[in-house]
């Protein structure tokens, strides 16, 4: 199973990390995009190593990151810096989306 998960604010981000694990641990691919004011938790240690667990895919909205003046240097390396694009691709190819 695919399990996309969307997100729009930070208020989640210790759900977003247990989810994510647990999710994984069972043998499920996540793709993860940032949007909105989501797109702080990319500054988050613990969520933008979520990347390096298998099988997880995270993007972000370079719209948003730019309207809210999050700098490129403020993106790990292995963050696409996409566009709604990546959120469509999810929505599309994943089983189930959850929305934060």
């Amino acid at each position: 199973m695919r399990l996309g998960i969307l997100i729009t604010s930070t208020t989640y981000a210790e759900k977003i990390l247990e989810i994510t694990k647990a999710a994984v641990k069972r043998g499920h691919a996540v793709v993860i995009f940032m949007t909105d004011d989501g797109i702080y938790l990319v500054t988050n240690n613990e969520i933008a190593n979520l990347r390096h667990l298998g099988n997880v895919e995270m993007s972000l909205c370079n719209y948003s990151a730019t309207g809210r003046h999050l700098d490129e240097k403020e993106i790990p390396e292995g963050v696409i810096n996409g566009t709604q694009y990546q959120n469509s691709i999810m929505h599309n190819e994943c089983d189930k989306v959850l929305i934060f």
